[in-house]
């Protein structure tokens, strides 16, 4: 783990308090509208997740995950970021059947994963693979202009460091989670 990282991934709040309390691994991307270069790339290995409000809908989650989309963001002006992330793997994936067969290691319903399929269909889907840790209690900064927007990356104006940083599941748990998502994958079957 780097002992400090400026590079944050914009992911909807709930997504990211799931990935902070060890109840997701898996992110689906595609990118948004201002990606940079036209389309969503796995550009950094290591990053900080930033919470958003925008586009997140409780119709788009599985039905345990909806009571857990949290309200517009309480501290309009500052983001609060406390996870910080490194990507175990990435997987092209080309079949919605596969991914919706993975959905214990994810929220969102059938309707969000036909939705991500259907967005720029000659675009790939990322099944990104993550190994999350918190740090306790994290850090508030400033909701720049800049980082505002639908893209993924953003570059923060300073480094925050992980010292302290405490895995979201054990090292076990995660090897079986990571392994059931790897065998899935290359089994090509859901």
């Amino acid at each position: 783990m780097e002992t400090s990282c400026r590079i944050a991934f914009k992911e909807w709040a709930a997504v990211c308090g799931l990935l902070a309390e060890g109840r997701q691994t898996l992110l689906l991307r595609k990118g948004g509208i201002r990606e940079e270069g036209g389309t969503f790339e796995v550009a950094h290995s290591s990053f900080w997740l930033m919470p958003t409000f925008e586009h997140q809908s409780a119709n788009l989650l599985q039905e345990a995950h909806q009571s857990l989309l949290p309200s517009p963001n309480p501290a309009p002006g500052v983001v609060h970021i406390r996870a910080y992330a490194e990507v175990a793997a990435v997987h092209v994936v080309d079949d919605d059947e596969l991914v919706w067969s993975m959905r214990r290691e994810y929220p969102w319903n059938r309707a969000y994963v036909k939705q991500r399929f259907d967005f720029n269909p000659y675009d790939p889907l990322y099944a990104i693979v993550l190994r999350v840790w918190n740090v306790n209690p994290g850090f508030t900064v400033p909701m720049l202009p800049r980082y505002e927007g639908c893209k993924s990356w953003v570059e923060l104006d300073m480094e925050l460091p992980t010292s302290g940083a405490v895995p979201a599941v054990s090292d076990e748990e995660f090897a079986v989670r990571r392994d059931y998502v790897a065998a899935a994958m290359a089994s090509g079957k859901p």
